[in-house]
């Protein structure tokens, strides 16, 4: 009956504990098409990361369902264990950037089958003074949100928590100066924000255009944000940013490799993970390094259950 082996790595504690529900429904379907799962639940952050590493050579397929954080760290196993394998990802957390990039679906029964019926893409991976990140990379305003919002919060309120804690950096925005390097230029500038991605929607807030982003160019998409001289330059700006006019003092380059060095420590998001404040840092695009499945059109060998 069994054809493949599925190891599914789930973050019962994301967003609005929604696969906690599902979970049932999602293995019944996996089930009925061919696959024996193992599941494997996170307990702590960098979980995912370890159990991918230890375990997904044993398996055919790896679903990891959560957040932004699980899908990076389920990445990141998958690359310290040198495997080729494809990746399902169940998007069940409060933003879900990269899943809205790729097109995922939010409903976890039909990303469940997209999952059976889709095709596996490749996508480009960072890396972050050696540390792995699947999309992006921030600093400044907005991206203290991503780690400092509690938990139940954001089950609570969904995106609408992020927002609230973010308006709280308004006040205490100050700029970084920094000097950066990219693959053609050479400059210095004083930022409220910066962010190096590979994904159309930066935590839930900001976005670029599909045009604009390719997920396996090798090229990141460094967004930069002058520091205003006012607070109405600063509303303007971020208004800016949100209808997605990217026109000085807003810098928008493609980049593969990407240095800066900043005076004083500064902060760091990870795909929503806290990273610790330093002065330098080098970011790089390992092109094509990881491979995810996005939706196809669903074959008839893929049965989906009675209920629907």
């Amino acid at each position: 009956m069994f054809q493949h082996k599925l190891l599914i790595i789930v973050n019962l504690t994301a967003g609005q504990k929604r696969i906690a529900r599902k979970l049932p429904d999602v293995l019944q379907l996996f089930c009925k098409n061919g696959y024996l799962p193992t599941v494997m639940t996170t307990l702590y952050q960098g979980h995912a990361r370890e159990l991918a590493r230890t375990y997904a050579h044993e398996f055919d397929l790896v679903v990891c369902a959560g957040g932004d954080g699980t899908l990076s760290e389920t990445i990141a196993g998958l690359m310290d264990a040198h495997l080729d394998l494809p990746l399902g990802y169940i998007p069940c957390g409060t933003t879900n950037d990269l899943a809205s990039t790729l097109g995922l679906s939010s409903d976890i029964d039909q990303a469940a089958l997209d999952i059976l019926g889709g095709k596996a893409t490749e996508l480009d991976v960072g890396i972050f003074n050696g540390k792995t990140f699947a999309y992006t990379a921030s600093f400044g305003a907005f991206t203290r949100a991503s780690y400092a919002t509690p938990q139940t919060l954001k089950n609570t309120l969904g995106h609408l928590a992020y927002l609230l804690e973010g308006l709280k950096d308004l006040t205490n925005i100050r700029p970084i100066a920094a000097h950066i390097k990219t693959d053609e230029s050479e400059f210095d500038g004083k930022y409220v924000f910066g962010s190096i991605s590979n994904s159309t929607s930066l935590g839930g807030v900001l976005t670029l255009d599909k045009e604009q982003v390719m997920l396996d160019d090798g090229k990141f998409e460094l967004v930069l944000m002058e520091s205003p001289e006012n607070a109405y330059e600063l509303s303007q700006l971020l208004l800016n940013l949100t209808q997605r006019k990217f026109e000085p003092p807003i810098l928008l380059i493609n980049s593969s490799s990407i240095e800066i060095t900043t005076a004083q420590p500064m902060d760091w998001t990870l795909d929503g993970e806290y990273v610790k404040g330093d002065t330098e840092f080098a970011i790089k695009n390992l092109h094509a390094a990881a491979k995810i499945i996005v939706p196809d059109s669903i074959g008839n060998d893929v049965e989906e259950d009675e209920e629907g």
